[in-house]
């Protein structure tokens, strides 16, 4: 049996790997804080595809008390990856698997990096709405899909790898539709066309999704920010799909108003994903020479947002 460890059982790590566990899979989860509360009351996921609750829950305060795994699920937040390499390299076997479920640019090459050679990195990318609720409980309030493309350095495509067809197998039977993408830069770019304005913009003009797709001179914004990004991810030889734009605008326009987790983090007082999810792209755009004025606007006020929030 493949075993895992989720480190970040938060709204993102703990409804992934609540699938796996329900699918009767080895799966521990870093917790830290309520590991103990979920260890004696169970975890409870609360979700549009019919609630569920696990009773036996291997939830752990530290990673010394996680075995070695063949999968590590990492689902925390790309400004707290330098913190956590050392962990997953603790917890990963000799020829494991890690997989870094977060938003933007910038996170595979840093655990690359760190890791031993043998260990297999995957870029994951979360469709997901959901939040965590409660010491215990996560509420999963739509979609669910999680695509997941293996890295390799500077982004170059790397096929359907061993790794990414364990953690596919794994999830069949779940209600978690998984897509094998054998290009991470073009899937990361693809993710990114709703991620960088949406993000962005509902911090800057302190607006959910619903609010931005109502005003005309916000989704004029939005429209501006996602032709910038398909030009960088053109030139990064990566086309997106024909009609992509107009199908995330009509899909957020139907959507219920959704507060962006960067407009959760900022309302809660936590440093920003800035770097990820818009720093890097912009750089990497910028790099291969597409002009961004929009986008590299934005990302200055986002900077600066972000510095006030760090000198509190």
């Amino acid at each position: 049996m493949t075993s895992f460890a989720v480190i970040g059982s938060g709204a993102v790590g703990g409804f992934y790997g609540s699938k796996l566990a329900q699918a009767g899979h080895d799966v521990h989860f870093l917790f830290r804080q309520s590991a103990a509360h979920v260890r004696e009351h169970g975890l409870h996921v609360r979700s549009i595809d019919g609630d569920y609750h696990l009773t036996d829950v291997s939830a752990h305060e530290t990673h010394d008390t996680i075995p070695r795994c063949d999968v590590v699920i990492v689902a925390v937040k790309s400004n707290v990856n330098p913190d956590v390499t050392d962990v997953v390299a603790a917890v990963v076997k000799p020829g494991g698997v890690v997989v870094l479920i977060q938003n933007g640019l910038g996170g595979e090459p840093l655990f690359a990096d760190a890791l031993p050679a043998d260990v297999e990195v995957i870029g994951g990318l979360a469709f997901l709405n959901s939040q965590r609720t409660g010491a215990n409980e996560v509420t999963h309030m739509g979609n669910g899909g999680l695509t997941i493309a293996g890295y390799r350095p500077g982004y170059e495509p790397a096929g359907i790898t061993p790794g990414m067809e364990l953690i596919g197998a794994a999830y069949e039977g779940t209600t978690v539709p998984v897509t094998l993408d054998g290009e991470l830069i073009r899937a990361r770019w693809t993710k990114g066309m709703w991620n960088i304005p949406y993000n962005s913009l509902s911090v800057v003009l302190a607006a959910d999704t619903s609010e931005l797709m109502n005003e005309p001179a916000s989704e004029a914004l939005v429209r501006t920010i996602m032709e910038e990004v398909s030009a960088a991810a053109a030139a990064d030889g990566c086309e997106l799909m024909e009609g992509l734009m107009e199908l995330m605008l009509d899909a957020t326009r139907a959507m219920e108003p959704y507060a962006t987790s960067m407009k959760v983090d900022y309302d809660a007082g936590r440093v920003l994903e800035v770097e990820s999810i818009v720093g890097e792209p912009l750089r990497r755009g910028q790099g291969l020479g597409v002009s961004m004025p929009v986008i590299e606007a934005v990302y200055r006020q986002l900077t600066f947002i972000n510095a006030r929030i760090g000198a509190v």
